[in-house]
C-alpha cells in the first residue's frame, strides 16, 4: 500500500480531532460537574439517570402527600379533643340537670349553657385544615356542620378520602363527619338528635322530661363518647403508618439520589487527572503534526 503525503495528514487530522472531541468531553464534564450533558453522550447511562430522576420525584410527590396527611390528621385529633372535652361538659349539665330540687328558671339556665356548648361543638367539627374541612367527607369545600333549632344537622357525605403514600399504596384518612355523629339512618344513635332530646329534656318537650337526664338519655351520652374515643384511635392508627411511611420515603429517597449522583455525577479529582492527561497527548499531537507536515512542494521548489 502506498502510503501518500496527503494520506498521512488525513489520518493526523482525524486522530487530532479524536484527541480534540475528548478534551472537550473532559472539559464539559468538568465545568458541568455531570458525567453526561446530552443522550448521545452515553444513551444507556441517560436512560438509567432520567429514570432514577422519575422515581425520585414520584417519591417527592409522595412525600408532600405523606405530610399533608399527617397535618391533616394531627388536626382532626385535636378537633375530636375538643369535641369530647364539649361533650363531657354537656354530660356534666346533664347529671345536674337532672337534680329534682332545681327550679324551672335554673333549669332554663342550665339548658342555656347546653346549647351555648352545642353551638361551640359545631364550630370544632367545621375545623378546616390548609382551607379543607376536615369532617366533610369528599365535600371538603363545603361546610359540613350547622345548627338548625337546636339539631345538628351534617351536610358532608360519607365517603373518605384516599392519599397515595407509595407505588400502588394508598390510605383512606377518616373523613366522613358520620364517623363523629353517627349514621343518619339510625336516628336514635345520632348526635344532633341526641342532643335535641336533651334540650326537650330540661324544656320537658316532646315526652322527655328532666328524670331522663340521668337515665336514658346519659348512657346515649356515654355512647356518644366511646364513638369519638374509637374514631381517635382509628385516626391514631393512621397517623402511626403515616409517620412510618415517612421514614421509609425519606430513606428510599435518600437510596435514590445517591444512586443517582454516582451515575450522574463525576469524580471530580479522577476527571481532572484525565484532562491533563489528555492536554497532554494533544499537545504532543500539535508537535508530531508540526513535524510530519513540515515538508510541502514548496519545500522542494525553493
Amino acid at each position: 500500500m502506498r502510503i501518500t503525503n496527503k494520506t498521512l495528514t488525513s489520518n493526523y487530522l482525524r486522530n487530532l480531532n479524536r484527541n480534540l472531541a475528548q478534551m472537550q468531553k473532559y472539559h464539559n464534564q468538568l465545568s458541568s460537574f455531570k458525567e453526561v450533558s446530552k443522550p448521545s453522550d452515553n444513551p444507556m447511562l441517560v436512560s438509567k439517570i432520567m429514570s432514577l430522576k422519575d422515581n425520585i420525584a414520584a417519591n417527592e410527590q409522595y412525600n408532600t402527600n405523606i405530610s399533608d396527611s399527617l397535618g391533616w390528621t394531627q388536626t382532626q385529633d385535636t378537633a375530636l379533643n375538643d369535641v369530647s372535652r364539649t361533650l363531657n361538659r354537656i354530660r356534666d349539665l346533664m347529671i345536674y340537670g337532672a337534680n329534682g330540687s332545681l327550679s324551672d328558671t335554673d333549669r332554663a339556665a342550665i339548658k342555656d349553657e347546653v346549647e351555648m356548648q352545642m353551638g361551640q361543638l359545631v364550630d370544632v367539627l367545621n375545623t378546616n385544615f390548609d382551607g379543607r374541612y376536615i369532617f366533610a367527607g369528599q365535600k371538603t369545600t363545603t361546610r359540613p356542620f350547622g345548627l338548625v333549632d337546636g339539631v345538628i344537622l351534617y351536610d358532608g357525605d360519607e365517603n373518605n378520602i384516599a392519599r397515595e403514600i407509595s407505588t400502588g399504596v394508598t390510605i383512606d384518612l377518616i373523613t366522613s363527619g358520620r364517623e363523629v355523629v353517627g349514621t343518619g339512618n339510625d336516628t336514635d344513635n345520632e348526635l344532633g338528635k341526641f342532643l335535641n332530646d336533651v334540650l326537650n329534656a330540661f324544656s320537658n318537650k316532646e315526652g322527655k322530661s328532666p328524670k331522663d337526664l340521668s337515665g336514658d338519655l346519659l348512657g346515649k351520652m356515654d355512647t356518644h363518647l366511646d364513638r369519638i374515643l374509637r374514631t381517635r384511635s382509628k385516626i391514631g392508627a393512621v397517623h402511626n403508618r403515616l409517620e412510618a411511611a415517612e421514614a421509609r420515603n425519606k430513606a428510599e429517597n435518600m437510596n435514590l439520589k445517591g444512586l443517582l449522583s454516582s451515575r450522574e455525577d463525576i469524580d471530580v479529582a479522577e476527571k481532572y487527572m484525565e484532562f491533563s492527561v489528555m492536554a497532554v497527548v494533544y499537545q504532543a499531537s500539535l508537535k508530531t503534526g508540526a513535524n510530519i507536515l513540515q515538508p510541502s512542494l514548496l519545500d522542494y521548489l525553493r
